[in-house]
């Protein structure tokens, strides 16, 4: 079993596509076939359900894919280290994002970049349980998340970086746009616009929504910012979002502070025991530095609202 084979097996699993792997492997799709024929052979299982339409990966394939992820991330921080000793960071770091404005991801990105131009960046926005996944395989070196220890397998790492404020999201001409907190029971009446089931930010809502009575009920379910902001904005529901997710550029709307007070933690997490390599260290290193996060955070945060 070789290196190469790997590459290009978990390339195939990650694209589902032959063709897009080889693209990503920089290899002949041909070349890579082969690849993957040779290791099905020295396997003796087939990893893949090839058919006119879709690749998929067979329960084998599932289990090699874990254990070769985790072999090739091994191998890159062999590389990376014995890089590291001319004192460059280099590599890709797959990173788990989101689009909070108080998370500043581009800045923060272009900071750490002019100290370490050799390293890229791979950004995935995905909901939480996507990206709990993708940790869990080996697929992401970590991810910044509306979660804290208490919303991760035990599997997962959390260091708290800062806690985010929900607030309610409605049109200008709202009846209760003037307000400067909104209880969740006031907006029974209004359609409710919200994520879709999956991601962190919904199921931290539905907990308020459990707590209210009467609640408002969804009317408008998706997974883009843009269109909850614009549906809001058009006076067809009201959302509840966190106060770093408005944007200063986009459709106009007026925001309320939901009493009782809801925070939400904004973390880093990542596989428990993942080797990270020099890159991803560094970048996580960065990160807790620049939000000043320590395993008390959470308390000292809670102090100082208090």
């Amino acid at each position: 079993m070789e290196l190469r084979q790997l590459e290009c097996f978990a390339a195939v699993a990650r694209h589902r596509h032959f063709t897009r792997a080889s693209v990503e492997v920089q290899i002949a799709q041909p070349a890579l076939s082969r690849q993957i024929r040779r290791l099905e052979a020295e396997l003796e299982v087939e990893l893949f359900r090839r058919t006119t339409r879709r690749v998929e990966l067979t329960e084998a394939g599932e289990l090699l894919l874990g254990r070769a992820n985790r072999i090739l991330a091994e191998a890159a921080a062999a590389r990376q280290e014995v890089s590291e000793l001319t004192g460059l960071l280099r590599g890709r770091i797959d990173l788990g994002s989101l689009p909070l404005v108080s998370l500043g991801v581009p800045a923060m990105l272009e900071e750490f970049r002019r100290d370490h131009e050799g390293v890229g960046f791979h950004l995935h926005e995905q909901a939480i349980d996507v990206i709990l996944a993708k940790l869990r395989r080996d697929e992401l070196d970590l991810a910044f998340a509306l979660a804290d220890s208490s919303d991760v397998p035990a599997t997962m790492t959390t260091r708290l970086l800062y806690e985010e404020e929900l607030v309610v999201v409605m049109a200008p001409d709202h009846p209760l746009a003037r307000r400067a907190s909104i209880r969740m029971e006031q907006l029974h009446a209004d359609p409710l616009i919200g994520f879709r089931p999956g991601s962190a930010l919904r199921t931290a809502v539905d907990e308020q929504l459990a707590r209210a009575d009467p609640a408002p009920r969804y009317a408008f379910e998706t997974f883009e910012l843009e269109t909850i902001r614009s549906l809001a904005s058009h006076g067809l529901g009201v959302a509840l979002l966190p106060s770093g997710y408005l944007h200063p550029a986009g459709p106009r709307v007026a925001s309320a502070r939901l009493r009782p007070s809801v925070k939400l933690p904004v973390s880093l997490v990542w596989r428990t025991g993942r080797r990270h390599t020099p890159a991803a260290r560094g970048f996580l290193e960065f990160a807790r530095a620049r939000f000043g996060a320590t395993d008390d955070a959470r308390r000292a945060a809670r102090r100082a609202s208090t």
